[in-house]
C-alpha cells in the first residue's frame, strides 16, 4: 500500500471510485511548501513558504498502475515524486505525489474545476482551502501562458468551456 496525495480531480470521491475502486480515502491536509496551479489541469509546485490542501488516499499497486495510466506517466504528462512524511502507524515513510512535465499556465475547463469543487466538498476542505483554490484559478488567468503541452491537448481535445476567472481577487489566505 502507499500514500497519495490527491490536488485535483483525484479528490473526486466518485470518480476515485471508478479509476481505483481498491482506494481509500485517509482524510485532507494541508501540504507545505506546495502551491497549486493551473496548467488546464491541477499541479502542484515546490515553493518556500506555500501551502497545498489536498487529500490522502491509500493506494494498492493496481490503484497506482491505473493512476499511472489517467496521469500520463508513460507520455511524459505528470512524473511521480515520493516525499517523505513521518512515519505512519501501518509502516508508510513517504508519500506519492503527481507533478506535471509542463510549466505552462492556462485556466482549467469549468467541467475539471466542478471536479475538484466536489472533491474539495467530499474532503471538507476549509475555507482556507478554497480561497486557495480560487486564487490559484486568479492566477491561471492573470499568468495564461500555455506551453506546448497545453497546446497539443488542445489540438488533440478540442478548446473546452474555461471556468469563469473568480470576480474578486482572492485575498492572501493567512494560516495560523
Amino acid at each position: 500500500m502507499t500514500l497519495m496525495f490527491a490536488y485535483g480531480s483525484n479528490l473526486n470521491l466518485e470518480q476515485m471510485e471508478h479509476r481505483c475502486p481498491d482506494a481509500q480515502a485517509i482524510g485532507r491536509l494541508k501540504l507545505d511548501g506546495w502551491r497549486l496551479v493551473f496548467r488546464g489541469v491541477a499541479d502542484v509546485i515546490r515553493e518556500d513558504g506555500a501551502v497545498c490542501y489536498g487529500g490522502v488516499w491509500r493506494i494498492t499497486p493496481r490503484c497506482e498502475r491505473a493512476l499511472d495510466v489517467y496521469e500520463g506517466i508513460s507520455s511524459g504528462m505528470y512524473r511521480k515524486e515520493y516525499i517523505p512524511i513521518k512515519p505512519t502507524p501501518e509502516g508508510e515513510r513517504e508519500m506519492l505525489v503527481y507533478v506535471m512535465n509542463s510549466t505552462g499556465i492556462m485556466p482549467p475547463s469549468a467541467y475539471y474545476l466542478d471536479v475538484i469543487r466536489e472533491g474539495y466538498r467530499d474532503f471538507g476542505m476549509p475555507r482556507a482551502a478554497r480561497a486557495a483554490l480560487n486564487r490559484a484559478l486568479a492566477e491561471s488567468w492573470d499568468d495564461k501562458s500555455p506551453s506546448h503541452i497545453e497546446r497539443q491537448r488542445y489540438r488533440r481535445n478540442g478548446r473546452p468551456r474555461l471556468a469563469q476567472r473568480p470576480k474578486t481577487p482572492a485575498a492572501p489566505v493567512v494560516v495560523p
